[in-house]
């Protein structure tokens, strides 16, 4: 059985690695036209690797800590719904953000234009959608869910934002890693959680699809003149915002019909409130996210 303590040594790992790589790839690659989807797919098999390493020595069953049942046709609807009725916060909260740091979203797109879209829903929206949910909802959540399902769920969306490691991705994953622990409660499938981020991933490559058909750096150009003018910036954030507020009562309302649905309200409550039977916070734990916070505060400086 896996323990909080193991999880947290992986999430260290995790991160060390993935830093450490990026590093030591940068510097090797310097100069040469490598394609960013290489560097998509070496980051996502940093992610996956230590999780199934890690998993494969406890001797766990991936059952165990991946509860990937099937789901019905009518909650992969609503899950859809439900993703695109988000969306209006993950946007405000992505906008909040751009007040103090560049969108590292809008700068990564520069990379990927004029390459064909089921490449990019490849490697932006299903490849991500798998393994950080192998990882986060799957090895972390499910491991922490044993001692408490509510420091679990904040915990491990908490992680989930530092892994990105800049302050622009950081506050909207956080907010999203929370709503896919719950999409995964009222399912009782890591599947659920799948489709809302290839949902909103794939949102994401549709919008780049769209931009790019008038050219990218037009919307880069129109990006930076927004965030020039502070007080559209603030106006548009605001708007958003009140659209915000009713999309996620709506989410809300969905979910609570989910899981009512099927019949997993009642024991997620129970669950919720329990009290935790294994402290959280260990040493490999403070120096992950020790870690993960400077990194994110010497980006945001660097940018």
């Amino acid at each position: 059985m896996t323990t909080n303590k193991g999880a947290n040594r992986t999430f260290l790992v995790t991160i060390l690695v993935y830093v450490g790589f990026s590093l030591v790839y940068g510097f090797l690659t310097r100069g040469m036209n490598i394609s960013i989807y290489v560097d998509i797919f070496l980051s996502q098999a940093i992610v996956f690797l230590p999780a199934w390493i890690y998993i494969r020595k406890s001797g766990m069953k991936v059952r165990e800590c991946i509860p990937y049942k099937k789901i019905k046709i009518s909650d992969v609807l609503l899950l859809v719904v439900m993703t695109y009725l988000f969306y209006p916060l993950v946007l405000v909260l992505n906008m909040l953000t751009m007040f103090l740091v560049d969108n590292q979203v809008v700068e990564m797109t520069q990379s990927m234009q004029g390459e064909r879209f089921f490449l990019n829903m490849l490697c932006f929206a299903i490849l991500p959608a798998c393994v950080e949910e192998f990882f986060f909802r799957g090895m972390l959540y499910q491991t922490y869910r044993k001692s408490s399902m509510k420091i679990g769920m904040f915990l491990s969306a908490f992680l989930f934002g530092c892994m990105h490691l800049n302050f622009n991705q950081f506050l909207y994953t956080f907010a999203f890693g929370i709503f896919l622990v719950l999409v995964i409660e009222a399912t009782g499938s890591i599947y659920a959680s799948m489709i809302c981020h290839f949902v909103l991933n794939l949102n994401m490559v549709i919008i780049m699809k769209i931009q790019s058909s008038k050219g990218i750096e037009s919307a880069v150009e129109e990006s930076a003149a927004l965030l020039e003018d502070s007080q559209m910036m603030l106006m548009g954030t605001l708007s958003w915002l009140v659209i915000a507020i009713f999309t996620t009562a709506c989410v809300f309302g969905l979910w609570v019909f989910m899981a009512k649905k099927n019949q997993r309200l009642e024991a997620f409550q129970l669950e919720f409130a329990r009290p935790k039977t294994e402290k959280f916070i260990t040493i490999p734990l403070i120096i992950g996210i020790v870690f993960a916070i400077g990194m994110i505060i010497w980006m945001g400086i660097a940018s």
